[in-house]
């Protein structure tokens, strides 16, 4: 995987999507960067290639991932309000295939617990949090499990990435990494140190076709 160049990046305009583009830029990749709004965008005009459309829009999906290295998708439901049923999971099928049609095997995707993977053990707190979250917010939870299921079942050289409670703050490179109920793993973790962990994937092999927890040390 060496030598890649461009990074196209899906659900950059949330908070954590800044971190991402801010970290990707630092390490010299190019960015083709997607979103429903251009204007979100307006503080990286110039420094990356913005495309507009929604994740139905297979043709604007195409033109993103058209060129590029690896994949970065940080799309997650927004979990109190999900529209329809499963929007990241059948916005994620479309990128596949775009990814697929363009020869792009790498593609590095946020999960959750509520994805539990077979090397994990059992974790009281992270199962916890996940059916709290099942109940209160249970569209939002089965779209988190569908994207997850969707993803590790893909032939792609695939990573997802789980996280926990995502908090407001810098990269200070310290993080733990594992598995739930193997792993030690709190339950916060700040943005700029998951941007700094997506970014890495994109040439770290050591978690192709696997799905670790993140947390903050």
């Amino acid at each position: 995987m060496a030598g890649i160049k461009t990074i196209a990046l899906f659900g950059a305009t949330g908070p954590t999507g800044r971190h991402i583009i801010e970290e990707a830029l630092k390490h010299g990749y190019n960015l083709s960067v997607y979103t429903r709004d251009a204007r979100k965008l307006a503080s990286f005009a110039g420094r990356v290639d913005i495309v507009v459309g929604d994740l139905q829009d297979q043709s604007a999906i195409a033109k993103c991932v058209q060129g590029a290295d690896a994949v970065i998708s940080a799309l997650g439901p927004n979990s109190l309000k999900v529209q329809g049923d499963k929007p990241v999971m059948h916005g994620l099928t479309h990128i596949i295939a775009a990814m697929k049609h363009a020869g792009v095997r790498r593609l590095i995707q946020i999960s959750t617990a509520a994805y539990r993977d077979p090397k994990d053990g059992f974790a009281f707190k992270p199962h916890a949090f996940a059916l709290l979250f099942k109940v209160i917010a249970r569209k939002g939870y089965e779209d988190i499990k569908a994207t997850g299921e969707l993803v590790a079942n893909s032939d792609l050289d695939r990573t997802l990435i789980r996280i926990p409670n995502l908090k407001d703050g810098p990269a200070d490179g310290g993080v733990d990494v594992g598995w739930y109920g193997k792993t030690k793993l709190g339950m916060k973790l700040s943005r700029g140190n998951l941007a700094k962990v997506l970014v890495d994937q994109v040439t770290d092999k050591q978690f192709v076709r696997a799905a670790p927890g993140i947390a903050n040390l």
